[in-house]
């Protein structure tokens, strides 16, 4: 009866636990001491790729404060504009860094070559140029 009991505390234990984010929403306040951004808010998702390769890329820098980023399990509905775009390795450092790997690399990447990187935009100073921005970058942008 006690391994029993043991069991059954450790399904419940188990199922209690969070449950593993999967996407990052990230937003960027603007100060008259730069140029804004375009993009203000924005929820990024990896498709393809282990859950912990996201919340690496989502932790928050202390050296840019003017930017939270907010592990969530999915991105939010209510965006203008999705940019969907092939993952390199920089994509796992940098989101926006995005388009084809080099064929020719000498070493074998850790990113899938079908490994996709889903950007939900939600609010931009101009979205025409969100649009510009994700097609420049090798992705591909719908609505």
């Amino acid at each position: 009866m006690t391994l029993l009991r043991s069991i059954l505390l450790a399904i419940v234990a188990l199922s209690s636990l969070p449950a593993a984010a999967n996407s990052c929403y990230v937003t960027v306040e603007t100060s008259a001491a730069v140029p804004p951004p375009v993009v203000t808010e924005k929820c990024f998702e990896y498709q393809g790729m282990e859950t912990k390769d996201i919340e690496w890329v989502c932790q928050n820098d202390e050296a840019v404060e003017s930017s939270r980023r907010e592990l969530r399990d999915s991105c939010p509905s209510g965006h203008f504009g999705i940019c969907t775009a092939a993952i390199t390795p920089e994509t796992l450092a940098n989101e926006q860094a995005t388009g084809s790997q080099a064929t020719d690399t000498p070493m074998p990447t850790t990113v899938p070559e079908d490994a996709r990187i889903v950007t939900y935009h939600y609010e931009a100073s101009d979205q025409a140029q969100a649009k510009i921005d994700c097609e420049s970058a090798g992705g591909e942008w719908s609505q």
